[in-house]
């Protein structure tokens, strides 16, 4: 048969309905998109609590040593990695020195002195700090302080010592996390490479324990003093490590994403095989296999095609209601590999269909018809 033909042939079976598009392509739409929200679903449950981690400080670590521990080493860790035991690579996000420093008493407040800290500037990443609120010369302080002294990032602090500036409001919740910070003033301070510090503070998101062991790198031994060597979280309310990477690739949802492509062949096969009075009828009166296979497998893209781009539609746009547009766009691209096998699969059952179907055999399908 000529394409033409060919063409002619696949657009009068749609039209017709002999391809039984519509229904076959509703059946596709509705299975690729319930497998597509159900994994989804399962995602976004794991990008909360990835979410909940960081936000609750869990995800930072602490090593403390009076006087041991070294700043320069300790800013230098967000260019080191922790290797995982499957063999990639997580780099740690921030990290910053941070030293006791007495205490400043606020002139409203004379008889509850706040601890005073010295950090290096790299703690405000680790804090949560904005670079614009870091190039703002001033003190730090933790929301909860902010909200007891009624006051504000750009407010102005009268203290004992003079007056101090607030220059950013770092989230500081009361819960399980280290409250050392809560009701305390911060003043970023240049690194000296000269002094040591009391303790080095980093983020290291997802948890990553050979990531956690380089913290021990920013210690310097100090004869008669106790080695600076465990580290701690600053919250350990959510546990010491949440294996979010290891759930999202071992998730039940995940093998579930197989049921689509397979689903489509089925389809694609029972259509087909629905068919073959014609398909054999058609053989016996001497038209190619070839050129029937070609225009069952326009068909079969006629409805194959619209059911994905629909269920990818319907995908994306739930994931965009519930968790915005760039994420929704990243939760998408992970359903479309067996969104777009499905196309493939759907072909392949076609092809088996036909390739089963024997011209001898009419009778015997016209005589078991239903």
């Amino acid at each position: 048969m000529k394409p033409t033909a060919i063409l002619s042939e696949a657009w009068r079976n749609i039209a017709t309905g002999t391809t039984r598009a519509l229904a076959c392509a509703a059946i596709l739409t509705l299975i690729a998109t319930g497998v597509a929200v159900f994994d989804l679903t399962g995602i976004i449950s794991l990008q909360r609590e990835s979410r909940q981690w960081a936000t609750s400080a869990a995800a930072i670590h602490i090593i403390s040593g009076s006087k041991q521990i070294d700043p320069i080493t300790c800013a230098s860790l967000t260019r080191t990695t922790g290797t995982t035991h499957d063999g990639t690579t997580n780099p740690i996000q921030a990290a910053g020195a941070i030293k006791s420093n007495g205490e400043i008493t606020l002139t409203a407040m004379s008889s509850a002195p706040l601890d005073a800290w010295q950090a290096t500037p790299g703690l405000a990443d680790v804090l949560g700090i904005g670079a614009t609120q870091q190039t703002h010369p001033g003190v730090w302080i933790s929301s909860q302080l902010a909200a007891t002294l009624h006051a504000r990032e750009g407010d102005n602090l009268p203290t004992t010592q003079g007056v101090m500036h607030i220059s950013a409001v770092f989230p500081w919740a009361d819960d399980s996390r280290d409250q050392r910070l809560a009701y305390a003033i911060i003043t970023p301070t240049p690194i000296n490479a000269s002094q040591q510090w009391d303790e080095c503070w980093a983020t290291i998101n997802p948890a990553n324990p050979d990531a956690e062991d380089l913290l021990s790198t920013t210690a310097a031994a100090i004869p008669g003093a106790a080695p600076a060597t465990q580290t701690k979280q600053a919250n350990t309310m959510l546990g010491t490590n949440p294996e979010l990477d290891t759930r999202y690739r071992q998730r039940i949802t995940r093998i579930m994403l197989f049921i689509t492509p397979i689903a489509a062949f089925a389809i694609a096969l029972m259509a087909a095989r629905a068919r073959r009075i014609e398909i054999a009828d058609d053989l016996h009166m001497g038209i190619p296999r070839q050129s029937i296979l070609a225009a069952t497998a326009l068909e079969t893209l006629a409805w194959t095609l619209p059911a994905i781009l629909t269920a990818t539609a319907i995908t994306y746009t739930a994931a965009r209601w519930t968790s915005g547009h760039a994420n929704a766009l990243t939760l998408t691209a992970i359903q479309l590999p067996a969104l777009a096998a499905a196309i493939v699969t759907a072909q392949i059952g076609t092809a088996t269909s036909i390739a089963t179907i024997r011209d001898n055999q009419l009778f015997t399908y016209f005589k078991n018809r239903q």
